[in-house]
């Protein structure tokens, strides 16, 4: 095979789109996947498979509460559904939207807009960074900040002030309630989940082995995954675990990668036989690891890739 085949598949696993004319692809958000043809960009198709806003930008985000981010002359915009422009190509990189606003960054600030395009905040980027190329956004009414001043990550509200003080060495989003952070002691990156009144409800005892976004995930559907890699003290070796809101271990796995729970599947990756298949929650196969690349599940449907 010359390139990668792309796929919609259901929880059972059969074909529902097949996207193989397209030179990249992406998962539903919002009702729409992104579509890449290299000759022409980034486009949009619906769940049918039609495309509904034809390739033609040179990059394109997700969208999220009816707007995209796309990359038109080297500068990031938002579209609606139709594909009209509708906050102007002028920042130096967008964020989706979520809970009404967007980070954006335009001439090392880091910005909050609305759905207008109104600026609601703008800070230096010498004095607060998000994690921007990560796709920073508000998530239960905050978002994960990097103090420059204390080189610590707290959370800050769209005001910009810090609802829960810059303390620790990293952070994610809050989800479910809870928000993944990690604390340095004895020289080693700790791994804990806070709730929004800052208290440890899953103290910081899992070793991310200096690896915090690949080691773990947010909480969804009432579980996060982690790994301790290659240095356990409560997990096995370079394998993901499965923990609740209490911090026990639900479910162990035997796979380098476990994603997020999503419509009752996980994505998984073998490093044996160097492909993803999906798990449910009891740890059984519930579509056979044989994929080259896979997505979560959202919308009724996962993209993988064959080749």
């Amino acid at each position: 095979m010359d390139r990668s085949k792309y796929l919609h598949i259901d929880k059972t696993g059969k074909v529902v789109i097949d996207c193989g004319k397209y030179d990249g692809v992406g998962s539903f958000k919002d009702g729409l996947a992104i579509v890449y043809l290299k000759d022409l960009g980034w486009g949009f198709i619906n769940h049918a498979g039609k495309e509904v806003i034809s390739p033609q930008f040179e990059q394109a985000g997700n969208f999220s509460e009816g707007l995209a981010v796309v990359q038109v002359r080297g500068s990031w915009g938002f579209i609606d559904k139709t594909g009209r422009l509708v906050i102007e190509p002028k920042y130096e990189w967008c964020c989706g939207f979520s809970e009404g606003v967007a980070v954006v960054m335009k001439s090392n600030e880091v910005l909050l807009i609305d759905e207008s395009g109104q600026t609601i905040l703008s800070r230096s980027m010498d004095d607060l960074q998000l994690n921007i190329y990560e796709d920073a956004r508000l998530s239960e009414g905050l978002i994960d900040a990097y103090d420059c001043t204390k080189s610590k990550t707290g959370f800050i509200d769209k005001t910009g002030n810090f609802v829960i003080e810059p303390k620790f060495d990293n952070a994610g989003p809050f989800s479910e309630g809870l928000a993944r952070v990690t604390v340095t002691e004895g020289g080693e990156e700790k791994l804990g989940f806070i709730d929004h009144s800052d208290q440890f409800v899953i103290p910081p005892i899992f070793n991310t082995d200096a690896d915090f976004r690949r080691n773990s995930t947010d909480f969804s559907e009432d579980w996060a995954s982690v790994t301790e890699n290659l240095r356990p003290t409560i997990t096995e070796e370079e394998r993901f675990v499965y923990i609740d809101k209490k911090g026990a271990i639900a479910l162990f796995t035997d796979f380098f990668y476990a994603g997020p729970f999503r419509e009752g599947l996980a994505a998984v990756y073998d490093a044996d036989r160097t492909k993803w298949g999906y798990i449910d929650k009891s740890g059984k196969d519930a579509i056979p690891v044989q994929y080259d690349l896979a997505s979560d599940f959202s919308e009724g449907s996962a993209c993988v890739a064959i080749g």
